[in-house]
């Protein structure tokens, strides 16, 4: 007998029908992956498991037991879920969002904050997490909100633990895939939703693929097989290769940073460049001062030190609009698309036409023709459905929402864009999309500096890749030397800056080839000492 079985799920949103007759059983001590476009059911599916969403027919049992659906239900107390879309409340203390909605009392019925410390204190600590009790969630970095969501669901103790998304925002998952060893050794079985295929490869006994609401094929972990599941995932064969890299970017620079340092962070003394159409990477592991790099050269973060150049002249920005006027313009994807990006309550057009609204109004009136010709024109540029441009942007799938922060990112004109993290709880297909998008862009003259999580994203996408340690520059590769060892050893500051790059050496700035020259003489002053 499985430990939870869901038996034949089915849910429609008017015509719409999200998940049609899914039948999953997990077994105790196992986990299961689940795989599927954005879109393919996966959210609605966990929606039901977790008591969110009522089925329009089917069951779920526990032990054999059949349990009550929808209404936030407490009879399916024994499956916790960490949402990829975090439900942690910004505004309250880590203590508070662990013991919610069960906060520890008084004798006077208030809020015991002694007690309340002393329990959420055992959760962290059992939970090899360390996070100040008394901080705000909204004052967290993402990786550490990931964690805190997990951790809140992992302290429940479930038979059935749902994982949507655990790695979205985490370069390091050491933590948690011991912790989902431990929870399965014990009894609990797993369900773990991820696009990251080497994942589920690891992890996963067995698995299940969903495509447009149904299940379309099962795997087990010997015979798992990117290929096979990918074609499944998307109804047609795949080839799920990188685009080709462009044949030479342009000398001219487009953008170059000088010992930059930033306020409150440990970015300091950053050198790097960026060519006129090239695609240039920035590898580091979480808390190495990435965000606090990119935010700055946005503006979004106050520089203390160094200088920025823009096509070969110094700009001092200090606000996004400045960014964006900034020589050619500077724009950024940001990490967190649903609280940085976009308005959730408005369309997929409104959203998109938001940074020409002087284009497409006349006075205080936007001409609405107008402003559906320029959507459909950059919803078409993206692959974005037509008949999601009219949809509140909030309810498209995690896919549909980052290529409307693309089309939107892209309509300010900027021609050098700041991408981080850009496939961030992607599908496959999507993520190539993307892919293409960033190579069609560079070949048209665009240049690119983008953050991944994912390592070899970067090796497949990026003509160069800098890797960033504890705030600093460790490393610059390119050619035979960007590959994934040598961008993990110098992400984890293994080695120095002036170390490692293309096989020649580091790339030379052509707007500062002294710089390239004394890069070089360091490097055989060290041969010759070592």
């Amino acid at each position: 007998m499985a430990l939870v079985a869901a038996q034949n799920l089915s849910k429609s949103f008017g015509e719409t029908q999200a998940l049609s007759d899914v039948s999953i059983a997990f077994e105790a001590g196992e986990v299961h992956g689940l795989l599927g476009e954005n879109g393919a059911g996966k959210s609605t599916f966990v929606k039901i498991l977790s008591g969110v969403l009522a089925p329009d027919r089917g069951a779920v049992e526990v032990d054999g037991n059949p349990v009550r659906l929808g209404g936030g239900s407490r009879s399916l107390a024994s499956i916790s879920t960490a949402f990829q879309e975090l439900s942690l409340l910004p505004n309250l203390t880590v203590a508070q969002n662990l013991l919610l909605p069960r906060l520890p009392r008084g004798p006077l019925g208030t809020v015991s904050r002694r007690e309340l410390h002393h329990r959420a204190g055992e959760i962290l600590d059992r939970w090899e997490l360390e996070v100040p009790l008394d901080a705000e969630v909204e004052s967290l970095d993402l990786a550490t909100k990931q964690r805190l969501e997990i951790v809140k669901a992992l302290s429940r103790d479930p038979k059935l633990l749902i994982l949507d998304e655990p790695t979205a925002a985490l370069a390091d998952t050491s933590w948690l895939f011991q912790h989902i060893r431990d929870v399965t050794s014990r009894g609990a079985a797993v369900l773990y939703i991820s696009h990251r295929l080497a994942e589920i490869r690891e992890l996963c006994h067995r698995g299940s693929v969903l495509r447009n609401g149904a299940v379309v094929g099962q795997f087990a972990r010997g015979d798992f097989d990117e290929d096979s599941v990918i074609a499944q995932m998307i109804g047609r064969s795949f080839d799920a290769t990188f685009p080709p890299r462009s044949q030479g970017a342009s000398e001219e620079t487009a953008l170059r940073v000088q010992g930059l340092s930033v306020a409150d962070s440990p970015v300091t003394d950053v050198d790097l460049h960026v060519r006129r159409g090239e695609v240039v990477g920035v590898a580091a592991l979480e808390g190495q001062g990435q965000r606090d790099l990119f935010y700055a050269l946005y503006g979004l973060r106050r520089v203390v030190g160094g200088t920025v150049e823009v096509d070969g002249e110094p700009v001092s920005v200090r606000s996004p609009r400045g960014a964006l006027h900034a020589g050619s313009g500077i724009a950024l994807v940001p990490e967190e698309r649903k609280v940085e990006a976009l308005f959730l309550e408005l369309s997929s057009q409104k959203n998109l036409t938001v940074p020409i609204i002087s284009e497409i109004a006349v006075g205080p009136f936007i001409l609405g023709s107008r402003e559906r010709r320029r959507a459909r024109e950059e919803a078409k540029r993206l692959n974005i459905a037509g008949d999601a441009l009219e949809r509140p942007v909030g309810r498209l799938s995690g896919g549909n929402q980052q290529k409307v922060v693309l089309a939107k990112t892209l309509l300010t004109g900027a021609k050098i864009l700041l991408l981080f993290d850009p496939t961030r709880g992607i599908d496959a297909a999507t993520k190539l999309e993307i892919y293409d998008l960033v190579r069609r862009l560079a070949e048209d003259g665009t240049s690119v500096l983008v953050y991944s999580t994912e390592i070899p994203e970067l090796v497949g996408l990026c003509d160069r890749v800098y890797a960033l340690y504890e705030g600093g520059i460790t490393g610059e590769f390119s050619g035979e030397s960007l590959s994934e060892d040598n961008l993990l050893g110098a992400a984890i500051g293994h080695r120095r800056h002036g170390e490692s790059g293309s096989a020649a050496g580091p790339a030379a700035d052509p707007g500062h080839p002294e710089r390239a020259v004394a890069s070089a003489e360091s490097d055989r002053t060290q041969e010759s000492t070592t």
